[in-house]
């Protein structure tokens, strides 16, 4: 993902799931045309079922129009698709806000994903920017 003044230590990705409420990963200012905006991936390396996504956004530069994908099977598969038990429509605030899988517990024919990848189609800021303090994903692990 973008990274704001391609600072990785101070604003990269890894900063929203440190655990540290001190940092954050801050996206880049978007440029005109760009699609998506801006987007956040976390590979897993192991088969996972996501139950639920918690990310706390910096108020007035929250990610909008969200759409989740998941790779599935092997590590070398390229191919993203989109994850349909899972929606985020984020609220322009500086509280935690919990997205929850729309999943059947019993449904052991999908959900199993070895990385997630959340596309933001815009930001409340009016540069484009994106702010997450943290970002945490619950499930479990699949075999």
């Amino acid at each position: 993902s973008s990274t704001w003044k391609h600072d990785t230590r101070k604003f990269g990705p890894l900063n929203a799931i440190n655990n540290n409420t001190e940092d954050a990963w801050k996206s880049a200012q978007s440029e005109e045309g760009n699609d998506p905006l801006a987007y956040f991936e976390i590979d897993f390396h192991r088969p996972v079922s996501v139950k639920e996504l918690r990310i706390q956004f910096q108020g007035g530069f929250v990610g909008m129009d969200c759409i989740v994908y998941q790779k599935c099977g092997n590590d070398n598969n390229d191919d993203w698709e989109e994850c349909e038990d899972l929606f985020l429509d984020p609220i322009d605030s500086n509280e935690v806000q919990t997205f929850a899988s729309e999943e059947e517990e019993d449904d052991n024919a999908g959900g199993k994903c070895n990385a997630i990848r959340i596309e933001f189609g815009r930001s409340t800021d009016f540069y484009g920017r994106i702010v997450i303090y943290s970002l945490e994903v619950w499930g479990r692990e699949s075999s």
